[in-house]
């Protein structure tokens, strides 16, 4: 029973704490204010109110707040004052100017008009309007709002601003200049002290070497870095390369951006702009750079281009020189070239095509044979179209014409004979390790097989269309084109 009637007593003396703190607060705010000084005073009605008022040198005080101004009104019983003439309310280190305000004492606030400063040591606020309350050190600004910080500057249609956490929140034509970045949106939360903006609606990041724009946007300005979903796009100024996506990510300080959803890059270059697409991009801007798409993967540069389930672009350490690899049902053109495998690399020196290579992976799930194809260039001979197949298939380039095709292995060719430009039969050559050889014309000029050769010329008139088709064979008609990869 004893300890019963403790917890009875703990629990009314708990109780009886907190009636104290809320009407200490409460009295606190209710605290009338106080005409400590004015030139002239008279009192009057108004509107069933007795008021009084207070001309020249006007200096009222309402707990810790001192009102300076050159005439007021004095409410009595509502524990109002309306101010006029250069206006200035002082709470410890905060000025408040304005021409003309109306101050609440139940509430502890100001509703100022005709232009309104907020000053503290080391920033100001200002406005053509707006409310503020000396309790919450918050305040609600109106039409051509500007905070000047040292460390940055922000303006805006609107504005809530807590003075105590440096918090912002604006909205309309809002934009933020700090040291490194300027970020513009319709809406816009910066958070100061914790590094944080959040943008919405038209968010644009602009940094030293990286412009992001987007329909939401968050950025960590200690960390640098922005997450951005919607309508993404992304300018590297540096790389010179433009990504878009539906969401993105982007590490300013290691150089690396990743996309999801309807991505695309585009790197413009001096001699063949490089566009790549993909569900996923991941942009790895440190040299040597890297590009690195997953899904759906569509790659296109110059006369060059591919798609795949994966596949990356890379430079490498050596000024000129770069690689593209593509897996999971790889396709590349060249021109009038179509070549699969399961893995398929592709070397690029000085902008040109030097060397593609095909891949068997055995390992691999429906694992598939190398397998290329030269698309007849006459539109009167569409269905005369050379091929390739084996294990791996190298084709060699000069100034981006094949002049040589190694294949290891399992190796079987079929092209087609003209004789003054008419057809003219057909030769099929099988046999282990096949090298062929290429003229100007890009028609094969000779063939050397290392192991086990055999061979077979069919002539014009004994050609069926099952004899020209090697296993395998198959015309793809999907071939990246610009227009599908970029918009603007």
């Amino acid at each position: 029973m004893k300890k019963k009637g403790k917890n009875n007593i703990n629990i009314i003396s708990f109780c009886t704490v907190v009636l104290i703190l809320f009407f200490s607060v409460y009295t606190y705010a209710q605290e009338k204010i106080e005409l400590k000084k004015a030139d002239k005073l008279t009192g009057k009605v108004i509107d069933g109110y007795s008021v009084r008022e207070a001309t020249g040198n006007v200096h009222f005080i309402h707990n810790n707040v001192n009102v300076y101004c050159n005439y007021a009104i004095q409410y009595i019983d509502l524990n109002k004052v309306e101010l006029t003439g250069n206006v200035r309310i002082y709470q410890d280190t905060l000025s408040l100017f304005t021409a003309k305000a109306v101050y609440f004492g139940n509430e502890q606030m100001a509703i100022c008009e005709n232009g309104v400063t907020l000053k503290e040591p080391n920033s100001s606020l200002s406005a053509n309007g707006g409310i503020y309350y000396f309790n919450d050190g918050k305040a609600i600004f109106k039409k051509n709002v500007r905070i000047d910080n040292p460390t940055y500057i922000l303006t805006s249609d609107e504005l809530t601003y807590f003075r105590y956490t440096e918090d912002s929140y604006a909205k309309g034509n809002v934009r933020v200049k700090t040291d490194s970045a300027l970020i513009t949106a319709e809406y816009l939360d910066y958070l100061k002290r914790q590094g944080k903006t959040f943008a919405y609606v038209n968010a644009v990041i602009e940094s030293d070497s990286t412009i992001i724009k987007s329909d939401t946007l968050r950025n960590n300005s200690f960390e640098k870095t922005s997450f951005a979903s919607g309508n993404v796009r992304i300018n590297n100024l540096r790389n010179n390369t433009l990504i878009f996506g539906n969401y993105a990510e982007n590490y300013e300080l290691k150089n690396y951006s990743f996309i999801r959803g309807n991505s695309r890059l585009v790197k413009f270059e001096e001699k063949d702009t490089l566009y790549i697409s993909g569900n996923i991009l991941e942009a790895y801007r440190e040299k040597p750079e890297r590009y690195n798409a997953k899904e759906n993967v569509e790659i296109l540069r110059g006369k060059f281009s591919g798609r795949s389930g994966n596949g990356v672009f890379s430079k490498t350490t050596e000024e000129g020189k770069e690689w593209v690899s593509m897996n999971q049902k790889p396709v590349v053109w060249q021109d009038n070239i179509q070549m699969t495998g399961d893995s398929i690399y592709a070397f690029i020196e000085d902008g040109k095509l030097r060397k593609i290579f095909a891949k068997r992976l055995p390992e691999t799930e429906n694992s598939v044979t190398s397998f290329l194809i030269l698309t007849a260039k006459d539109s009167l001979y569409q269905n005369r179209n050379d091929q390739i197949s084996g294990t791996d298939i190298e084709i060699e380039f000069a100034e981006e014409k094949i002049v040589k095709v190694t294949v290891t292995e399992n190796s079987t060719s079929l092209y087609f004979l003209y004789e003054d430009n008419e057809p003219n039969g057909m030769n099929f050559v099988e046999g282990e390790n096949m090298l062929i050889f290429f003229d100007e014309e890009q028609k094969v000029s000779r063939i050397r097989v290392e192991k086990n050769p055999s061979g077979k010329f069919t002539p014009e008139e004994k050609i069926n269309m099952q004899d020209m088709l090697l296993p395998g064979y198959k015309l793809q008609n999907n071939r990246p084109e610009k227009q599908h990869l970029v918009w603007e």
